[in-house]
């Protein structure tokens, strides 16, 4: 599971959804909820969980419609006969995501090369601290 802490910034309150954005050293990272009995507030320290399954892989130039989008390191590769486990520094903080391996070679992925990460705010889960 991948985990990232961050201070709550803004949240929007819509059509029974909260649009939390939070600052994630100095990168801000969306996340939808159903609205419920958890109120989110601007300055709450949280902590954001996402699925390895859930990051997407993309190229440097990839145009895509995550909020959740960015260009890190690869760190780690290390390859299955079917998934690929692969890693990128995010400011410091390790993101893991889970390919198969023909689109891990699809990409050209190598250590150390920049890619494009990204993963849907409605697959992101918030908690407070």
């Amino acid at each position: 599971m991948n985990k990232l802490s961050g201070t709550i910034k803004h949240t929007k309150h819509a059509e029974g959804i909260t649009h939390v954005y939070v600052d994630v050293g100095d990168t801000i990272f969306s996340v939808l909820i159903l609205s419920g009995n958890e109120e989110y507030q601007k300055g709450d320290k949280v902590h954001l969980f996402f699925k390895e399954t859930e990051v997407m892989i993309g190229s440097k130039e990839s145009v895509i419609s995550a909020r959740n989008s960015f260009i890190s390191p690869i760190t780690y590769i290390n390859t299955g006969e079917i998934l690929a486990e692969v890693h990128f520094d995010f400011d410091g903080a390790r993101i893991v995501s889970i390919v198969t391996k023909g689109a891990l070679y699809d990409l050209k992925c190598n250590l150390r090369d920049e890619f494009r990460w990204f993963v849907k705010s409605n697959e992101v889960s918030i908690a407070k601290v």
